[in-house]
């Protein structure tokens, strides 16, 4: 068990008295039984009483509680292990001179200021340890200034003072957000009693917390997270201390405010999205299926009594019936990628690509064109939509390819540490630089594509991002063209 203060001091006070009477005993023997003057016998002890005053001025000094414990107890230990230490060895060297019937003056000096050289040594051993700790930690007190002072955070310095909280400092950036701290004032702003209740027992126990709360100021609302570190180590008493520390997290707190209001209007969206390709699929495909009838009984029932003209004209409005069939159509897929799609699954590319090739079967014969695949590797996917997907680069070659030769397109695939990529190469002719980027937007073309409906590679984009993949182009215009499309690994 660690000694008390009071202990500490009573056993000082105790060195000085019993040291005391010894003096005044000694000075008794001189002065009165052998008969010497007062002068040389207050010069004999003049040291000796001054190193008592000393003593006892320093045990008042400690009296009045202007030093620690820890440093009342290191001054009672070094000063208990000095008398003892200093007492036993002038005791052995008096022995020692007394057993052989003759003391000597000049022995008794030298050997006691080898026991002085050895006591100073050690006392400036332990002093240089001391200041060399005092450097350390002076430099370390400068530093957590430099901090304190220059911190970003609101930082107050808080200790406990029975079951009050008393602001001991504040850095700058606290009495910008929050003013100066007065003896009544709030030392922690936006805090309710119940946190702050909190705060006091984490203080006394040594413990973190965090909470986050909202300050409304003068000149607006703002969003803190509020941590508060415990440090010292006298936790758990009346010396226990923390910060308090304020991180304006304002900003962030309304970039998320805006991001749910974003994702709000993303949703409302998506819900407008899928009442379009309601109407899309039914209110619009009915008058144009309507329209297309009646053109083909125009044709059917006047086609005798009618010129070529106007053989053309229906021509024209059965072919822009139908090509407006298709556009609703693609429309249709565009908007249910993300409100219809499946889950994710490990799925078979090559199957996938097998049963892709059997629904373009007519489509590649009728182009004459050739068709050729690597061994697919497996993707985390929606299957439907990876169908999807090979079906629209696929059609788009073929649509696409030159007219001098039948087309030739290649399939590969390849897994790589982080993800699957796929790839689709044809012989056609081409996209210039400045339009491989635009071919994915909706109802956007190349200067290859001289029919379509401009929504195919829009798809194909938002299938790629779906799966929080990536689909770019590499072509020279004449040479050919290859889409990528990467799918990262789960």
């Amino acid at each position: 068990m660690r000694p008390t203060r009071r202990m500490s001091l009573a056993v000082l006070s105790g060195i000085g008295l019993a040291l005391t009477g010894v003096l005044a005993f000694d000075v008794y023997e001189d002065w009165v039984r052998q008969g010497n003057t007062l002068v040389s016998t207050i010069g004999e002890n003049a040291l000796p009483f001054a190193l008592l005053f000393a003593l006892f001025y320093t045990v008042v000094e400690l009296w009045r509680g202007e030093y620690g414990e820890t440093f009342v107890e290191s001054v009672t230990v070094w000063t208990v292990g000095g008398t003892v230490v200093t007492a036993m060895l002038v005791g052995w060297v008096v022995g020692i001179q007394s057993v052989q019937n003759e003391l000597k003056p000049w022995i008794i000096v030298l050997q006691t200021t080898v026991i002085g050289a050895a006591a100073g040594l050690l006392v400036g051993r332990r002093t240089a340890v001391v200041e060399r700790a005092r450097d350390r930690s002076e430099r370390e007190r400068a530093r957590f200034e430099s901090l304190f002072e220059n911190d970003p955070s609101a930082v107050v310095d808080l200790r406990l003072d029975g079951d009050e909280l008393v602001a001991e400092a504040v850095n700058p950036q606290y009495e910008a957000e929050f003013g100066a701290v007065s003896d009544d004032g709030v030392i922690l702003p936006g805090l309710d009693d119940e946190t702050v209740r909190s705060f006091r027992e984490a203080i006394a126990s040594g413990e973190r917390r965090t909470v986050e709360t909202t300050h409304y100021a003068p000149d607006g609302r703002k969003h803190f997270v509020v941590q508060l570190v415990a440090y010292g180590t006298d936790l758990g008493t009346d010396d226990a201390r923390s910060y308090a520390l304020y991180q304006d997290v304002t900003e962030i707190r309304e970039a998320e405010a805006e991001l749910e209001r974003t994702v709000e209007q993303l949703e409302r969206s998506n819900e407008q999205l899928q009442q379009f390709a309601y109407v899309a699929s039914h209110d619009l495909q009915e008058p144009l299926r309507m329209v297309s009838s009646y053109v083909d009984l125009l044709a059917t029932e006047y086609g005798d009594e009618l010129d070529d003209e106007a053989d053309e004209y229906i021509d024209f409005a059965v072919d822009g019936a139908q090509r407006m069939q298709a556009m609703i159509d693609a429309l249709l897929k565009y908007s249910r990628v993300h409100t219809q799609g499946e889950e994710f699954e490990t799925v078979d590319a090559e199957a996938v690509l097998d049963r892709v090739l059997q629904d373009l079967e007519l489509l590649i014969a009728e182009r004459s064109a050739t068709i050729t695949h690597d061994d697919l590797p497996s993707v985390v996917a929606d299957g439907e939509q990876l169908g999807q997907l090979f079906q629209n680069l696929l059609s788009n070659a073929l649509d696409h390819a030159g007219d001098d030769d039948p087309p030739t397109i290649h399939v590969g695939g390849e897994e790589r540490e982080d993800e699957v990529v796929f790839t689709v190469a044809d012989d056609g002719p081409g996209i210039p630089a400045d339009q491989q980027e635009r071919v994915f937007e909706l109802f956007e073309q190349s200067s290859r594509d001289d029919e379509g409906t401009g929504i195919g590679l829009a798809i194909c984009q938002r299938i790629v991002n779906r799966h929080e993949g990536d689909i770019w182009i590499e072509s020279t215009p004449g040479e050919g063209t290859t889409f990528h499309v990467s799918f990262p690994k789960r």
